[in-house]
């Protein structure tokens, strides 16, 4: 049971927790932006909960195929099938054969947006002409064109060779694979609960040798077969998946993020460029910023005792 909500004195980021509750900005401007229930992802896995913000304004139609998923139930009782350590973990159907009511999506990982909106980052990157951020979500920019990076615990649509062929194969990156930037789409990121990520066994894809077994020979084949891979896979198993919109609007968590751009990001971001005031240090680092070191920070409601 979620319990009732309310804002607690918490920040979650994609590694961890920092500290401390603010209140409005001068101006008038709200530091922190709520996560929209529609956008609000709660996989439960094994290994516990992650909670994953969609980015529908980027890639409206993987995060609409996506609601759709997983409002069918098609991932509760599948697993992470792909868990590559230092890469990538990687869940849903798996098997093109599976896959038949899910129709392939066009590429999305780009998009053509003004500048206005968009906070660089602040120094060169070594991927994109310039990086930064827009709504919490890490980006590249060159020019007009504006792309979501594959940043620690990017929500990315796995796929086939062809550009259109993902739909609701999902990846999440354990580092930054920038290489995949502006190459398959990327239309989400967790925001809270990437330990549980990290923690899922790490297995291998079903072997091309075992589809026989699986799809060709017949009913009782098959059925061992499923049954094989069902307890080679059975550490890394969706319990449930579902949308914060679709429980009690009275019970559901919630979380917020912190606003890009914003002052207490620009603080942020230069307490983590700035280090000439630590006195153990003796060569003071370079005032550089890499854009997937600093997961902009999401905060997290938690259940008040007794009420």
């Amino acid at each position: 049971m979620w319990g009732k909500w309310v804002v607690a004195a918490m920040l979650v980021g994609v590694t961890g927790c920092v500290g401390g509750q603010q209140g409005r900005a001068e101006g008038g401007v709200e530091p922190w932006r709520p996560v929209s229930p529609e956008n609000l992802v709660l996989l439960e896995t094994t290994t516990g909960t992650v909670a994953v913000e969609l980015a529908s304004e980027a890639a409206p139609g993987h995060a609409a195929q996506f609601r759709a998923a997983v409002r069918s139930g098609v991932f509760e009782g599948e697993y992470f099938y792909r868990v590559v350590e230092g890469h990538v973990a990687q869940a849903g159907l798996e098997f093109d054969q599976r896959l038949g009511n899910w129709p392939g999506l066009p590429l999305e990982a780009e998009r053509t947006v003004p500048a206005a909106g968009f906070d660089p980052v602040g120094n060169a990157d070594l991927f994109a002409p310039t990086a930064g951020h827009r709504g919490g979500f890490a980006a590249g920019r060159e020019h007009e064109q504006e792309w979501l990076l594959n940043c620690t615990g990017a929500l990315g649509m796995a796929r086939n060779d062809g550009p259109d062929t993902g739909s609701i194969e999902f990846y999440i990156p354990f580092g930054p694979r920038r290489y995949l930037d502006r190459n398959y789409t990327v239309f989400g990121r967790v925001i809270d609960g990437m330990d549980n990520v990290h923690r899922l066994k790490r297995v291998d894809p079903e072997a091309e040798e075992n589809y026989p077994d699986l799809f060709e020979k017949g009913e009782a084949a098959s059925k061992a077969a499923f049954a094989a891979r069902a307890e080679r896979l059975a550490g890394n198993e969706i319990l449930s998946v579902v949308l914060a919109a679709d429980l009690p609007e009275n019970t559901r968590p919630a979380y917020e993020v912190m606003a890009t751009p914003g002052a207490e990001w620009e603080a942020l971001k230069m307490s983590k460029r700035d280090y000439s005031g630590i006195d153990a240090f003796v060569h003071t680092p370079p005032r550089v910023l890499d854009v997937c070191s600093l997961p902009v920070p999401a905060r997290r409601v938690t259940p008040q005792n007794g009420n």
